[in-house]
């Protein structure tokens, strides 16, 4: 089986094609998983753009096989049925009853089909479409109305397509037209609204199919959503800017036209779940369809009157432009020039009796969350940028000596992800034990004691439980998740009916007709519950790297909780660090839910094993959501202590220089030759630096006096035991002016190097009055990407989508000028007008920043609209495990 990260790339790449234009064609045993998410995830393109290819406005093409094999296959299937029904043989599902009543007996197969789908109607939808509308007046409700009950259409796209795919195996005893009516519902945008819950998934998910099935027929008590696509963007012209992050049709503009997003490309990509049913949030639907007399599931939808009103609402999410109009089956297949298609025997089985929406629904689940654990291998290299990690953790040799397939491949991806890092040293360096300064050898328990040393001692420390047993920990993951997709491919391409009608195998032979339990689901309800387990898994790991790294006591000399401007009034990630709990400890209670072993009997006990793979598929789902959170909140600090990294890097790279320079200033008696001043220069820059990790919470003035302080000891050893230092004229006096001299000239330094990295000019940042406005250093602006410059050609791809995609910059700049929110207000308590001029002099509305939590929505949106997953996927070209 081909690696994890092969299978990765390989499936955006084949997403992409198909966005692109390429078309998808139906055999019955070759469709995909990014096929049905293409299907799924995306509207129906405008009839304009159907033959046009790389318009990337919808879905693709959705095209049946010519292969008269397979249509063959049908027929025969069919004739089996047909043969049987006329002469009077007794098949289960067509002349008796369903279930635990199928012992009742009928010659009448299209009634009984008919009582199949009214009985199966029994899911609930809120608002409901009959009755008074008493939800308009008293309490709220506690849940939103709007969507809690009902499916989001890419569940039933993606159900509907995997429905076709089956019953055109030839097993189901169906006609071709059938399936040809439901591909033309998919292509059209026809979409039924489906219950939420209802289904056990143990006779397949009999209920959820049963509302495709009206709505094929016409059925005026089913409600259908119309998806009409957006109009096609314009095309991009050569050149242009928006080349980071591209479709395989090229980028496309930004029509939001929000200032905190530069240009970017949009992705039409339909939300998994929480689709709105209405703009107000309370339906208004037409209740005229109920009262039609004695309306039959069969009965076609000419002959029903149409209802007056429909519901039209705008997704909330990419596709931009995209609506869904609401309205009953009748009306919705009239609107599009669609026919009705009266079912015939054993047809109404054959829709409903299948697992179509529980490995639908699979399908999307376990696609993203392959990115969130591909992801949560290249996030781990960039925490290892971050806290300054051993590469050589991940080396070859660990995954030989414990051969546990996942884990070679996570440990190579994490390796080769960390190649070029000038962050990440390559192994730790061995030194003998006079050398090693009492900085322990084994885990991070050695920051608890005390903080860890500059860069320059960063080699002697073994990294931290979350940075160098990632692979041990993720492979099991990568592992689950081939298992998952295998499980799932075969299951998408599977006949699960019953009957199953095996056609005569020669010309003129009989077929059979068997009795088994291919609908029964348990396969989907393994994957999902180990999937949701593996999530669990990948999102502790991802909040232990964050919280370890907002931890100044854990993050080598980063400020703690990454504050950008003074501790003492920037408190960073804080509020993210409190939120990535909250995240971790839900997907902690998901994970150890077994959907699988908490089936009940149901249906006269007959369904006395039930799957619940729909359910498990649900809570898989919502898992996946929380992880999608955690991992975009540790994607915005990880790219704020990678800045704070770059900083510390070049204010480590300069205080050498400028301890050199104050030494030569106010020693110049004492140190009478070069090689002297280096010396000096040399003992007394670690001990600074030390001091300046040390520190990193103490206010600015103080801190640079306490560092400055530090050097003092170093300094006065060089004097009296360098014999090259002449000091007959040494008085007090120095001691003090190097002292205050040097806090000063590191306060500047740091001061300066604040302002580059956050493009804030000295005139702009609130400094002490005692401040000199006039540079000392001359330090260029950084740009809106500081850290790129250290990190690995790899691991800089997803650091600058976020710094130049998504516009998302370093944290801390409003902090330096004082321009939060509020911040001001103090100033202005003796004023008693509050007016707009006032309230912008103040600071209260001038360049007010949007919210860290704003950010990371940003990124959670790049994450479900598949941007952040190519951005991985070309992380990974070329590595093969």
């Amino acid at each position: 089986m081909a690696s994890l990260i092969t299978q990765y790339i390989a499936d955006v790449h084949e997403l992409d094609g198909y966005l692109a234009g390429k078309p998808i064609v139906l055999d019955g045993s070759s469709l995909t998983l990014p096929q049905i998410a293409a299907i799924a995830l995306y509207p129906p393109s405008p009839p304009s753009c159907a033959s046009t290819p790389h318009s990337s406005t919808g879905a693709p093409s959705l095209e049946l096989t010519f292969s008269q094999d397979v249509r063959a296959k049908v027929a025969a299937s069919r004739a089996v049925i047909d043969t049987k029904v006329a002469a009077g043989l007794s098949i289960y599902g067509v002349s008796t009853g369903f279930g635990g009543s199928a012992d009742t007996r009928t010659d009448d197969p299209l009634a009984l089909g008919a009582a199949l789908l009214q009985h199966q109607h029994a899911g609930v939808i809120l608002p409901s479409t009959a009755g008074t509308p008493s939800h308009l007046v008293g309490p709220m409700p506690l849940t939103d109305p709007s969507h809690g009950t009902t499916m989001p259409a890419p569940w039933t796209r993606a159900a509907m397509l995997v429905r076709a795919n089956s019953l055109m195996r030839g097993h189901s005893g169906v006609r071709w037209t059938l399936v040809e009516k439901m591909v033309e519902c998919i292509r059209k945008g026809l979409v039924p609204v489906v219950p939420l819950r209802g289904s056990i998934s143990a006779s397949g998910d009999l209920s959820p199919l049963s509302y495709v099935a009206g709505m094929l027929i016409g059925n005026p008590a089913i409600r259908v959503w119309v998806l009409t696509p957006p109009t096609p963007l314009p095309p991009i012209s050569p050149g242009s800017s928006l080349s980071k992050t591209t479709t395989a049709t090229g980028p496309l503009p930004n029509r939001l036209g929000l200032a905190v997003h530069p240009p970017s490309p949009v992705y039409f990509v339909s939300p998994l779940s929480d689709t709105p049913r209405s703009t107000s949030g309370i339906a208004s639907p037409a209740i005229s369809d109920i009262f039609e007399p004695l309306i039959s599931p069969s009965t076609p939808a000419t002959s029903i009157r149409d209802d007056d009103d429909c519901m039209k609402v705008n997704f909330e999410h990419p596709p931009l432009g995209t609506t869904m109009e609401e309205m009953s089956a009748p009306r919705a297949l009239r609107a599009t020039g669609t026919t009705p298609l009266p079912l015939v025997s054993k047809e109404h089985l054959g829709v409903l009796n299948g697992t179509a929406f529980s490995a639908g629904l699979a399908t999307l689940v376990v696609r993203n969350t392959e990115t969130i654990g591909v992801l949560g291998a290249a996030l781990t290299a960039l925490a290892v940028e971050a806290l300054n990690g051993a590469r050589g953790s991940f080396d070859p040799f660990i995954g030989e000596a414990r051969p546990h397939v996942g884990q070679i491949e996570a440990a190579h991806l994490i390796h080769e992800l960390l190649a070029g890092s000038q962050f990440a040293v390559n192994h730790e360096a061995e030194v003998k034990i006079e050398e090693d300064d009492g900085v322990l050898r084994q885990d991070r328990l050695v920051a608890i004691i005390k903080r860890l040393r500059a860069i320059s001692c960063a080699h002697h420390v073994t990294p931290s439980y979350s940075l160098r047993t990632a692979p041990q920990w993720l492979g099991p993951q990568f592992e689950e998740l081939k298992r998952a997709k295998d499980t799932i491919r075969i299951e998408v391409n599977s006949t699960t009916d019953n009957p199953l009608v095996e056609p005569p195998k020669t010309e003129g032979g009989e077929g059979k007709i068997h009795h088994a339990g291919n609908f029964q689901a348990l396969a989907m309800t393994v994957a999902m519950d180990h999937l949701r387990l593996a999530l669990a898994q990948i999102g502790r790991l991802m909040f232990v790297q964050l919280t370890e790294i907002l931890n100044p006591l854990m993050n080598r000399g980063l400020p703690g909780n990454l504050a950008g401007g003074e501790a003492a009034l920037d408190f960073g990630g804080k509020g993210l660090d409190i939120a990535a709990a909250a995240y971790a400890g839900e997907l902690n209670a998901l994970g150890g839910m077994n959907v699988g072993v908490g089936v009940v009997s149901a249906e006269m006990h007959n369904q006395s094993l039930n799957s619940l793979a729909l359910v498990s598929a649900r809570y898989t789902l919502t898992a996946l959501e929380v992880s999608e959170l955690l991992a975009a909140s540790h994607i915005y600090i990880l790219c704020q202590a990678l800045d704070l990294r770059a900083l510390r890097t070049e204010m480590h790279a300069r205080a050498g220089a400028v301890v050199r320079s104050v030494l030569s200033e106010t020693f110049a008696t004492a140190f009478t030759t070069p090689e002297a001043l280096d010396i000096a220069t040399l003992k007394v820059t670690p001990k600074i630096l030390d001091e300046l990790d040390q520190t990193t919470g103490v206010a600015l003035g103080l801190r640079m006096a306490r560092v400055a302080n530090a050097g003092v000891a170093p300094l006065l050893e060089v004097l009296t035991s360098d014999p090259s230092c002449c000091t007959s004229t040494l008085d007090l006096a120095q001691i003090v002016r190097f002292r205050q001299v040097l806090a000063q000239r590191l306060e500047a330094l740091l001061t300066e190097l604040r302002c580059a990295f956050m493009c804030v000019s000295l005139d702009e940042a609130s400094l002490p009055s005692s401040f000199s406005r006039l540079p000392t250093f001359n330090i260029p602006p950084m740009g809106r990407a500081p850290a790129s410059k250290y990190l690995a050609p790899r691991t800089r791809l997803l650091y600058e989508f976020v710094r130049l995609d998504l516009g998302i910059s370093m944290h801390g700049s409003d902090n330096m000028r004082k321009t939060v929110y509020g911040m001001r207000a103090r100033d202005l308590e003796t004023q008693h007008s509050w007016d707009a001029a006032t309230l912008e002099e103040a600071g209260l509305g001038k360049t007010v920043d949007i919210t860290h939590g704003d950010k990371v929505a940003m990124i959670v949106e790049a994450l479900r609209d598949g941007r952040i997953s190519r951005v991985v996927a070309r992380m990974c070209e070329g590595i093969d495990a």
